[in-house]
This record gives structure tokens, C-alpha cells and sequence, in this order.
């Protein structure tokens, strides 16, 4: 995405992250959400169950991506298994593998952005923490993500619940922070049976104070408490980006 070493280096990392990050209803208007009529009464779901079974038993999502990129992006995390992070902290571990393909003459910044965790056939090893089911630091020296106050997703939920998944710091593997943000959640109505879950990662430059990025991703609970991802929008400041502008990034789930 960026084209000086330190800032490739912090794309690589984010990639991923906003690829997974569980994590602003304000998109879901624009994009197309499920059929919000007032003549039914939203259902209660589990949407504990639903994100444990979609974290431990894995997914897959194959994406289209339009906006200020374009092409394809498949991205494959497998079931977890038990381990430790870098640090020696039991975890639960997903691997995960990212096959991107951009529309010719792509811009630079796509092209680091969509780089297939670094090359095909990669692999990117994901922690969960294994109580809360949320994302969880690696442990890694230097570190990337630092997660805190990570929080359990309830087991009932309908339209209008919303919480923090988490709250971290990201270093980008450097001996400083470069941004801090939160993982948060909402739910939106959707059918009688079904409802949306939406994630929004949102992040703020530590140096500058100003907005990153927000990453929105929609997913639907369905009636038997497991979930769907339906889409993503990306959008990504010129402060983030390396002075290439801002970008918006829109993922169709297929």
C-alpha cells in the first residue's frame, strides 16, 4: 500500500487485521441492509454462539472488490486449535491464507494493500483469546496489535444491542505506537428471523491524533445462531495512506 519500507511493513500488518477485525451502522444504510420494517418484531439471537462457531469451526470468504481498488480476494481461516501465542499465552489458533488479484495498472497503494499476506501460499497465524473468543495480541517482540478489555459478545441479543469488543494499540512491529483504536459492535434489523451484526474497527493516528481508518464489516446471525458475511467497506485517510489520499475500499462477500 505504501511505498517507503516502514510503511509497507505497516500495510502488511493491517491487511490482515482489518480483514479480521470484528468491527459503524452509519454504512449500512448506504449499503444495502436487510428489510428494516417496524410490522415484526426483531428476533433475540445468540450471538455468542454464532461468533464462537464461525471463529473455531473457520470460514472462508470470497470477496469482490470495488471502489478505489478492484478485483478479487479469497480468503481462507481454518478451524482453531489449541496453542500458545509467541509470549507462551494459551490461545486459539486459526491459519489463515489470502489469494488477491487486482484489475491491471492497479495503483501502487492497492497493490501493497491486496498483496496476499505478503506472497501466495502465506500463512498468517490468528490468537483468539480462548474465553472471550475475541481477537488477542500474539505476543510477538516487536509487537503489532495490543489488545485490552477484551469482552465476552452476549448470548442474547436484537435489534439495537451494541458494545466494545476490545480496545488495542498497534505498533506495526516498531519500538512506538502508531495508532490506537476499539473494536466495536452493533446490531440492526434485518428480517423476522434474521438479524445483521455490524463490526466497526475504527483507528486514530497516536502521533497526529487524527482518524486512520475505519474498517465497517455487516454479517448476518442467522435463525440457528451461526453467521454470514455479507460485506465490508474500508475507508483509509490520507494520513494513513502515506499522503497517497484517501480511499475507499468496498469487499462483496459471495
Amino acid at each position: 500500500m505504501f511505498l517507503n519500507g516502514a510503511t509497507s511493513q505497516l500495510l502488511k500488518t493491517t491487511n490482515l487485521k482489518l480483514g479480521l477485525a470484528l468491527l459503524s451502522t452509519v454504512m449500512l444504510a448506504a449499503c444495502g441492509g436487510g428489510d428494516n420494517s417496524s410490522s415484526y418484531s426483531s428476533p433475540t439471537l445468540n450471538l455468542n454462539a454464532a461468533e464462537r462457531s464461525y471463529v473455531t469451526g473457520g470460514y472462508s470468504t470470497n470477496a469482490v472488490i470495488s471502489g478505489d481498488c478492484q478485483g478479487t480476494k479469497l480468503q481462507n481461516t481454518s478451524a482453531t486449535y489449541s496453542g500458545t501465542t509467541y509470549a507462551g499465552l494459551p490461545a486459539l489458533i486459526g491459519n489463515e491464507t489470502e489469494i488477491d488479484f487486482l484489475v491491471p495498472n492497479s495503483s501502487p497503494f492497492c497493490s501493497a494493500f491486496y498483496n496476499s499476506n505478503g506472497g501466495q501460499g502465506q500463512v498468517e497465524k490468528i490468537f483468539w483469546d480462548p474465553t472471550t473468543i475475541n481477537l488477542m495480541t500474539d505476543g510477538a517482540d516487536p509487537p503489532n496489535y495490543v489488545y485490552s478489555n477484551l469482552q465476552s459478545f452476549p448470548s442474547a441479543v436484537t435489534a439495537g444491542s451494541q458494545g466494545t469488543a476490545s480496545t488495542y494499540i498497534n505498533y506495526y512491529g516498531t519500538s512506538k505506537p502508531v495508532t490506537t483504536g476499539a473494536l466495536t459492535w452493533s446490531v440492526v434489523a434485518d428480517t423476522p428471523s434474521t438479524l445483521l451484526w455490524v463490526t466497526v474497527d475504527e483507528a486514530t493516528l497516536i502521533a497526529t491524533g487524527k482518524l486512520a481508518y475505519t474498517s465497517t464489516t455487516t454479517y448476518r446471525i442467522n435463525a440457528n445462531n451461526t453467521l454470514t458475511a455479507l460485506f465490508k467497506v474500508i475507508e483509509l485517510y490520507s494520513g494513513f495512506t502515506g499522503g497517497a489520499g484517501d480511499f475507499t475500499i468496498n469487499e462483496t462477500y459471495q
